[in-house]
This record gives structure tokens, sequence and C-alpha cells, in this order.
């Protein structure tokens, strides 16, 4: 099962998405978070050790996973009683896009990299919800402000937007987390095995 859940920044979708893992997670799946952050910063990396303490108090064993990059590794650990907890692709995308800006590597300007930025990070996606009973990937909205004067946050939206796109299709739900709220935008109705949009 894959479920998509996305927001603007501090728009709880992290707390919601954490709540939607521990009620699979009381079905009897084990619980995996995935972070791809890097720890770059001292106000990130306090957010970091606040949400992990969150998740240490919460009662559940949850396992974290440190992967800023190069999430296909994990493809080959996970089984089908468990439940995964992508949090976030915006930083997974920026990881990836951005490897190696700090040597003045600009990759992101050629094309071929980015289209493979996009199927490396889409083939992993479909190979962990393939190997795992739930996995839930949350992410930022980052379309609804002005189009970027930089071609580097240009071809991050664009490829931001393509993976949406396509995520969406593929999952059997979708929220969008709004002031802590959680609007239904699609969900999967098992008795007519067919998925719905869902509007507000």
């Amino acid at each position: 099962m894959l479920i998509f859940i996305t927001g603007g920044v501090r728009s709880g979708k992290s707390s919601f998405a954490e709540m939607v893992a521990v009620y699979h997670g009381n079905k009897g799946y084990r619980l995996h978070y995935v972070a791809t952050c890097d720890q770059s910063g001292e106000e990130m990396a306090e957010r970091i050790n606040r949400h992990r303490e969150d998740r240490e108090k919460s009662g559940y064993a949850w396992k974290t996973w440190e992967q800023p990059r190069n999430i296909h590794d994990l493809c080959t650990v996970f089984k089908q009683e468990e439940v995964i907890l992508l949090d976030c692709l915006t930083n997974l995308v920026s990881n990836e896009l951005f490897d190696g800006w700090q040597e003045n590597r600009k990759q992101w300007e050629g094309i071929a990299f980015r289209e493979l930025v996009f199927q490396k990070i889409m083939d992993a996606i479909i190979e962990l919800e393939k190997q795992c009973g739930v996995l839930i990937i949350v992410s930022n909205e980052v379309f609804q402000g002005l189009l970027p004067d930089d071609s580097g946050t240009f071809y991050f939206m664009q490829i931001m937007g393509h993976l949406h796109q396509h995520i969406v299709r593929q999952a059997h739900w979708v929220y969008q987390v709004e002031f802590g709220m959680p609007i239904l935008r699609k969900g999967y109705d098992a008795d007519e095995n067919q998925c719905t949009a869902c509007t507000v």
C-alpha cells in the first residue's frame, strides 16, 4: 500500500504521517522511519532530534534509517509486515539533484542528469512499495509561490512536480495537510477495487 502525504512547511504533515504509521503499527506492522535530511545546520539538527525523541516517547518501537540519498540501497531491507515512513521527498530530491554543489559541481544543469534523478527516485519508490506492507511518503507543497528566477530552483520544482504526479497516480491514499488538518484527496475503496479522487 502506498500513502502520500503533502503539505506546506510546518503544516503538521509529519505528525499526521506518524499517526498513520502508528495506526498500521497497531495492526502488527513493524515501524521504520527513513530520514532523508542531511543534518547540516543547528536548527535542522534540533528539529531532527526533536522528532526522534517524539518517536521514542510514543511507546512504539521505531527503527530509524538515515538515508539522505540513494534510498534504493534500502530496497532489500524491508519485509511485507513492515511500515516505512519516508520523510521527506523534498529533502531527498534536493540532496540527489544538488549533490556536489559544495565542490561547484552543477550536474543539475544537464537534462540527462535531471532525468536520471527523477527515474532513480521513482524506481526506488516503486521497489520499496513492493517490498513492504505500507509505504508512507511525506512531501512539501512547493508550487504555490511565484516561479523562481534561478534555474536550479526551477529544475528542482520541475522534478518535484513530476514526482508528485506519478506518486499520486500510484497511491492508494493521498492527503493534503493544512493547519494540522488532513484533507483526503484520493482514497482507495477496497470493496469496489478502485481509487476515487476526493475534493473539498
